[in-house]
């Protein structure tokens, strides 16, 4: 017979301790803790001071508005705080700290030591050893208050096995400084490890100062300003060049008044507004701050503080996404190789390359991709690149938003002579511009006088024919097939189908599933039948669901390859359709299209000048 058990109230000390595993998760932890309090005390210089990654001892010295002697003793008291008053404050938090938990927890699993002062030379001190107070004193110090911390889980050993090498540890007391530094530029930080300076932040500094003293140099300067209000809510901060994405999201910093968070919501506004960008792999370079009144905001999620409610997440979504996608249109393009550069004339051509007039084979004439394909299907397959004409014939029909073009009939002229609506005096002639041939069969190289330009024929490609597809909206051709092809599939994939079954009609495709196998009666006229089953195997397999992933794979799989030979004619064509599109300078997936090189960039290459 199990023993009845009664229930009591904890003993304070291991009430803290219990606390402690949810706020105190390692010496970091408690530095946030400790500094948090010190910029709560209005703090405009701290001190940081620890020795093996924060285990043996983290010291933190401000010059805040201290503690009165008589609450010394409260401040290590569970749920004992300054910063709320009643149920209202909080929903209107304005302090980091509010809950009253930290310090106790610390000084459960710990040495801990607090001096504080009202006034320079007149404070008290106050000794506690694993939460029992051993004594309070009298002590001269200047104005402020210095917290120590020393043996940190020496009574818990249990949570001393869960901590990492003393420097990963010193790293992430670093990183969690250095984070709290760039929200707070008018306060003066130092991080020192064992006598020695990690981080010197000086008051006054701005954002990207404080960010060169913890990014690679090229990384700061390819930063561009956020600024953006919508009513109450405003976002500001600094977003990288897609150019510099990277494999890893520890260079996206977020903060929602001031306070460092983690929140998937803007983590996913941020990676939304670089889609088509960056590749599906790669993470941006973004530090935003988000002022949004505090009762839209609960704060009070966790203990930890770093999880934060939003009251409507969907219009947070949406300003992040809006704030820095405005920033990547105005900042980005009008820095890119190829968007600052004056109009191509792709028809002027090096002399020693010359190119016949456009000519695309007849359908008897067209390449067979394999007798397989000729058998499944009722006619030959076009060639492999469609001249601009068709791209701009589907252009002309759509809204002007998706795709940005002239009529074919005024290519020539529109390049050669400024449109109507722009001013004669800063009307720029089209750069004389001369094809030089293809690179490795798969970059297409142009040459102007002070630049050359090097093209990546599948990207630009990828880039003309999503264009189209999102212009063509849900008007795509198809192609029935002689003999219908077989998919086996999945029944996680079937269930995939059926969920896009009207998104894949409005492509072109004529499907039907059976048990175990998909039916392929009709395909987009842009694939042939080998493409088309890689297209719907791919999309099953990876799950792709919106229309613009459904477009961007079926732009990959009808595009030129790398690899591929192109003629003069075919390459000038294809320059001449990807210069009419809009995002020209990504494809789909976020690949860059092209690159370019002036002759200062050069220079800099060969080393003839720095």
């Amino acid at each position: 017979m199990i023993p009845e058990k009664q229930i009591r109230l904890l003993p304070p000390e291991l009430q803290n301790q219990i606390a402690a595993g949810e706020v105190v998760e390692r010496p970091s932890s408690v530095l946030k803790e400790l500094v948090e309090n010190a910029l709560d005390a209005g703090a405009t210089r701290i001190r940081i001071q620890i020795r093996d990654g924060g285990q043996s001892c983290i010291r933190v010295s401000d010059n805040g508005s201290g503690i009165f002697e008589d609450q010394l003793e409260l401040a290590v008291t569970r749920h004992a705080t300054s910063k709320l008053q009643n149920l209202s404050d909080l929903q209107h938090i304005h302090s980091f700290g509010f809950r009253g938990e930290a310090l106790p927890s610390i000084a459960s699993v710990s040495r801990f030591r607090i001096a504080s002062a009202r006034d320079d030379g007149d404070g008290s001190v106050l000794e506690v050893l694993h939460g029992r107070i051993l004594r309070q004193d009298k002590t001269a110090m200047p104005k402020g208050t210095d917290v120590e911390i020393n043996d940190l889980f020496s009574n818990v050993p249990a949570r001393l096995k869960f901590l990492k090498k003393p420097g990963t540890e010193t790293r992430k007391c670093a990183e969690l400084v250095a984070r709290i530094a760039l929200a707070n530029p008018h306060v003066d930080f130092e991080l020192l490890n064992a006598d020695r300076t990690v981080h010197r932040f000086l008051a006054g500094q701005d954002l990207t100062q404080r960010l060169a003293a913890i990014w690679p140099q090229e990384v700061v300067e390819s930063l561009h300003t956020v600024d953006y209000k919508d009513g109450e809510l405003s976002v500001h901060g600094l977003v990288g060049d897609p150019a510099m994405a990277q494999g890893r999201p520890d260079r996206i910093l977020v903060y929602v008044n001031a306070r460092p968070v983690q929140d998937k919501t803007i983590l996913s506004a941020i990676r939304e507004a670089y889609r088509g960008r960056i590749l599906g792999k790669e993470y941006p370079q973004a530090v935003i701050f988000l002022a949004i009144p505090p009762d839209e905001v609960d704060v009070n999620v966790h203990p930890a503080k770093t999880e934060v409610r939003f009251q409507d997440d969907g219009a947070i979504f949406r300003i992040i996404r809006r704030a820095v996608l405005q920033t990547l249109e105005r900042n980005v393009h009008q820095t890119h190789a190829t968007d600052h550069a004056q109009p191509l004339c792709v028809s002027q051509v090096h002399t020693s390359l010359p190119v016949m007039e456009p000519r695309f084979s007849a359908p008897g004439e067209a390449k067979i991709e394999s007798r397989q394909d000729t058998l499944l299907y009722e006619q030959n397959w076009p060639q492999k690149f469609a001249s601009s004409a068709a791209a701009q014939k589907l252009f002309e029909s759509a809204d002007s938003s998706l795709a940005k073009t002239v009529p074919p009939a005024a290519d020539a002229q529109a390049l050669q002579h400024p449109s109507a609506g722009q001013n004669a005096s800063k009307a720029q002639a089209p750069a004389a511009v001369q094809y030089l041939g293809q690179f490795a069969q798969t970059y297409l190289i142009l040459a102007a006088k002070d630049e050359i330009t090097l093209i990546d024929q599948h990207a630009a490609h990828e880039r003309v024919l999503f264009n189209m597809l999102r212009a063509q909206g849900s008007r795509g051709d198809r192609r029935p097939l002689l003999l219908p092809l077989e998919i086996p599939l999945h029944p996680a994939q079937a269930a995939l189908a059926q969920e896009i079954w009207t998104k894949l009609d409005e492509l072109g495709f004529s499907l039907e599933l059976t048990p175990g196998r998909l039916m392929l009666h009709s395909i987009p006229a842009l694939l042939t039948p080998s493409k088309a089953k890689e297209f719907l195997q791919d999309i099953l397999t990876e799950k792709a669901t919106s229309m613009e992933d459904l477009w961007a794979v079926m732009a990959c799989k009808a595009a030129i390859k790398a690899g591929d030979t192109l003629t003069p004619n075919e390459a000038l064509e294809l320059v001449d359709s990807w210069q009419h599109v809009s995002d020209k300078n990504y494809c789909p997936h976020g690949r860059p299209v092209a690159v370019r090189w002036g002759v200062g960039d050069l220079e800099k290459l060969f080393k003839r000048r720095s």
